[in-house]
């Protein structure tokens, strides 16, 4: 959980420097949730790639 604040402490201030703190805020979350949903998904093409590579090195 550190991680995702720090993360978004960092992007809010990045995006501060250009724009309103509100839209600072919605972008910064915006960016990690899909930074989220894209990890979410990926997650089990990842499993599947280490169980494989897993069984092979057991041959």
């Amino acid at each position: 959980m550190n991680n995702a604040l720090l993360s978004l402490i960092n992007l809010y201030a990045m995006r501060r420097m250009s724009a309103g703190r509100v839209e600072s805020a919605k972008w910064a979350l915006r960016l990690l949730w899909n930074n989220s949903k894209v990890r979410r998904r990926r997650s089990h093409v990842e499993r599947r790639a280490e169980i494989e590579r897993a069984a092979r090195q057991r041959l």
